[in-house]
């Protein structure tokens, strides 16, 4: 996916080809980061994201991000780009690394299984997680967060999470529906 910000274009994709200390990647960047790296049984990761920042059609920065945990893929929410960021999940953690330099600011576990998107809320950001939804500042604060009954994805793969006019709206699996207000109280 190539997005647009201030005079940069930046592609973001699913790297699935990538391989953790391989010299025959078909793709390299200049930044890789993975927390497993230390962990023996952690060596491999499940989604693997590549970041290439460009301007005036050269490359400035590149970097791929590695996690294990549930899967996830790179779509119009999975991602957002404010402030000189871009805050991107992947598996259960978001990620925020500065532009263009794509340094890493901070990383956070926000879900205990998959956070599947990132939405601005305010002058914050709403986590759609696989067993919570999460509210969260630009430093990666927690202000709070909400479980249910069952996860937020249902069978027939609708959509289970909703924002309209700062009220969001959600469904688990079991087909239950839940209305948050801004602070995360359930209105309904």
């Amino acid at each position: 996916m190539r997005v647009t910000y201030k005079d940069y274009s930046i592609d973001i994709i699913d790297d699935e080809t990538y391989t953790l200390n391989s010299v025959d990647n078909l793709m390299t960047y200049q930044l890789e980061y993975f927390e497993g790296e230390g962990y023996e049984d952690r060596f491999y990761p499940t989604s693997k994201h590549g970041i290439r920042v460009n301007q005036n059609d050269k490359e400035i920065r590149s970097a791929i991000i590695c996690e294990i945990g549930g899967a996830t893929k790179i779509h119009e929410n999975s991602f957002v780009i404010k402030n000189d960021s871009i805050f991107i999940c992947c598996c259960d953690k978001v990620y925020s690394l500065g532009l263009p330099d794509l340094d890493l600011k901070w990383i956070k576990r926000f879900d205990p299984a998959t956070c599947f998107g990132i939405y601005e809320f305010g002058n914050d950001f709403i986590i759609h997680g696989e067993l919570q939804i999460s509210r969260i500042n630009k430093q990666g604060e927690l202000k709070w967060d909400f479980g249910a009954r069952d996860v937020f994805v249902l069978h027939d793969g609708s959509n289970a999470f909703k924002i309209k006019n700062d009220i969001i709206y959600l469904k688990d699996w079991e087909g239950y529906e839940y209305i948050l207000d801004s602070n995360g109280k359930e209105i309904k």
